[in-house]
C-alpha cells in the first residue's frame, strides 16, 4: 500500500513538474487517490518519506511542488522543519526566507524538467 501510494504521489508530482506548476496538498491528495480519513495527514507523511528517500539517494526531490492553498503558496512549516533537520536550510518556516528558499527549489526543479 505504502509503495503504491508513494508511486501515485510521485507520478502526480512528475506531471506537475513537467507543467512547471505547483499543486495544492488537497489537489495532490485527490489526484493521487489517497483514501480517507485524514488524507492530508497521510499525504504529508508520505511527502516527508519521499523527500527523505530522495535526499538519501541524492535525487532532486519534487516534493517542493506540493504547497498550501494559502498566501503565499509555499509548503507548510513541516517542510521547512524537515529541510532544517536534513541540514538544507537554516531559516524561518514563514516569511521572506522561506519564500526565497522555496522559489530556489522550484527553479531547480523546473530547470531539470522540460516544460510541456
Amino acid at each position: 500500500m505504502k509503495d503504491n501510494l508513494e508511486g501515485k504521489i510521485r507520478s502526480v508530482l512528475e506531471d506537475t513538474a513537467r507543467k512547471h506548476q505547483t499543486i495544492s496538498y488537497r489537489m495532490l491528495a485527490i489526484e493521487a487517490e489517497i483514501p480517507g480519513p485524514q488524507i492530508i495527514h497521510k499525504l504529508t507523511t508520505a511527502l516527508e518519506d519521499i523527500f527523505r528517500t530522495d535526499y538519501k539517494n541524492g535525487v532532486l526531490s519534487l516534493v517542493p511542488l506540493a504547497v498550501s492553498r494559502g498566501t503565499p503558496p509555499i509548503p507548510r512549516s513541516g517542510f521547512f522543519i524537515l529541510l532544517r533537520e536534513l541540514g538544507l536550510y537554516d531559516g524561518q518556516d514563514q516569511g521572506p526566507e522561506a519564500i526565497n528558499k522555496h522559489a530556489a527549489l522550484l527553479t531547480e526543479i523546473y530547470k531539470s524538467r522540460p516544460q510541456n
